[in-house]
């Protein structure tokens, strides 16, 4: 995914200024596969500026099958503020942004049935976890914890018009050839600091398995 140009100006540098006797690139996404004993699968890479969805094929990347969802773990941040801000929790300097951020990181999850969660939050105190600022004020989150991460699933919520997290990865798969598609649906590997939410695996896995169904059992003909 690196253009060749910065490719070729890095080698440039290690050859030149710091006299290196030989230099390797090698792809990320192959790399997160051959970390997993695997040589073929779709690598889900979603860190904090953009997620990468990447297949790999015998240890071949596949570029005009990969796609990128400009929503990560930057974005994540920014809507938990927007929505810690309507509970009545200010956070308006740019020091702030390193606390939501941190808030984020302890209690933020992924729902695997948003709609039960719902229900939940309004009808329970389950989901409520309290954090203590760096000032000493304790203040309390509740179903902020999973409406934050649902922006990679749902993009909409942070204003982009794209698809979400498990509708990019069906889509490359489906755009691949037939006889590969078993291998990267068997293989989908997550890397990066904000595949890291509890629960993710298992509501990526699910909506997958629904997209899934939902085309075989399309029938065109019906209508």
């Amino acid at each position: 995914m690196n253009p060749a140009q910065n490719r070729k100006r890095m080698c440039e540098v290690m050859f030149e200024k710091y006299k290196f006797q030989g230099v390797f690139v090698a792809i990320q996404a192959v790399l997160t596969l051959y970390a997993q004993g695997l040589i073929t699968g779709v690598v889900v890479d979603s860190g904090d500026g953009v997620t990468h969805v990447i297949p790999v094929y015998e240890g071949f990347s596949l570029p005009h099958l990969a796609r990128r969802l400009y929503v990560a773990g930057r974005d994540v941040t920014r809507y938990l503020t927007k929505l810690l801000h309507l509970r009545g929790y200010a956070f308006n300097r740019s020091a702030d942004f390193e606390t939501v951020r941190q808030i984020k990181e302890k209690l933020c999850y992924v729902a695997y049935d948003t709609p039960m969660e719902s229900r939940l939050a309004q009808e329970t105190t389950v989901l409520v976890e309290t954090y203590t600022l760096p000032d000493g004020r304790v203040i309390r989150v509740g179903p902020e914890r999973y409406q934050a991460p649902e922006a990679l699933f749902k993009p909409s919520l942070v204003d982009l018009e794209h698809a979400g997290m498990a509708d990019q990865v069906f889509g490359c798969i489906q755009q691949a050839h037939i006889d590969t598609r078993p291998a990267f649906y068997s293989h989908i590997v997550l890397s990066g600091g904000s595949s890291m939410y509890p629960g993710l695996p298992s509501r990526l896995e699910k909506e997958i398995k629904q997209l899934y169904l939902d085309v075989c059992t399309y029938d065109p003909h019906r209508h």
